[in-house]
């Protein structure tokens, strides 16, 4: 072969291998950042780089700080009139009694009013029967142990049904205890994410990232109890009971290799669906 022919062979080389060297990965990565990603990636391995994911819960309870009563006044009469006197009567009747309890206006909140025809069957067919009104009151109590005192009242002075007693928190103390649940939950988040770095040679480093989940309030539905005054009257007590706040939280944790040798990559789940993976 001339020299001519080696020199133009060579030439030929030289630009083929440049041309390589600059060629793009499929996704559209250079070679040379394929590479490097894979030192990092080498690098966080040999670090013993981990994450351990854990979802958990926490629990507070406390005694309630606030009451809320829910009453209704209820008519019925065959004229709508009628039944809106007798109603706007028994509601003034209960709010003048609750008012001289010492409750301010804003404490005694309509919650429902309305008045419906009613019907019947007679002979296969639905014919009227008159007409039914209802004035429902919620009344909010920052004494609990009001509760019982002020249904009797209600009852007394025009209210004809009381739906229910609930035991409950004020919005601050609420958001005190909601604190404490949470302080609860990532207490056991970090004991739970310790079991599983023992059990995978591992050493918990810190937090990585947390998040709350859901928040579940327990207010007390309180059970009514007739006792007697010292006038021998039969009188409503409402028996009491804690009030529970559970909150969830999901964190993630860093972690590093416990001993010397790095460990296998891999994970770990417990029960509730915590596990440890790979950074």
């Amino acid at each position: 072969m001339s020299r001519g022919i080696l020199a133009t062979v060579g030439v030929a080389l030289l630009l083929l291998t440049a041309g390589c060297a600059g060629s793009l990965a499929p996704d559209g990565t250079s070679a040379a950042a394929q590479q490097s990603e894979r030192s990092d990636v080498a690098q966080q391995f040999d670090r013993g780089d981990r994450t351990i994911q854990v979802a958990a819960s926490g629990e507070a309870e406390t005694t309630p700080n606030q009451a809320v009563v829910r009453v209704a006044a209820v008519a019925r009469a065959d004229d709508a009139n009628v039944v809106r006197q007798r109603l706007a009567e028994n509601a003034s009747g209960v709010r003048e009694a609750l008012r001289n309890l010492g409750l301010a206006d804003d404490q005694i909140r309509t919650v429902a009013y309305n008045i419906d025809q009613q019907y019947r069957e007679r002979g296969g067919d639905r014919v009227p029967d008159g007409f039914e009104g209802i004035h429902a009151f919620e009344i909010t109590l920052s004494n609990v142990s009001q509760a019982g005192m002020v249904v009797d009242t209600a009852v007394e002075n025009g209210a004809d049904r009381v739906d229910n007693v609930e035991l409950t928190l004020s919005e601050e103390r609420r958001q005190e205890v909601r604190a404490e649940a949470l302080r609860d939950a990532m207490s056991n988040a970090r004991a739970d994410a310790d079991v599983i770095a023992e059990s995978a040679n591992l050493t918990v480093t810190g937090v990585h990232s947390a998040a709350t989940g859901d928040l579940s309030y327990t207010p007390v539905r309180a059970q009514a109890l007739e006792a007697e005054d010292a006038a021998g009257q039969t009188r409503t007590e409402i028996e009491s009971g804690p009030v529970t706040v559970t909150a969830q939280v999901q964190v993630t944790y860093n972690a590093t290799d416990a001993g010397d040798g790095a460990t296998e990559g891999g994970s770990a789940t417990t029960d509730d669906g915590s596990e440890t993976t790979e950074a």
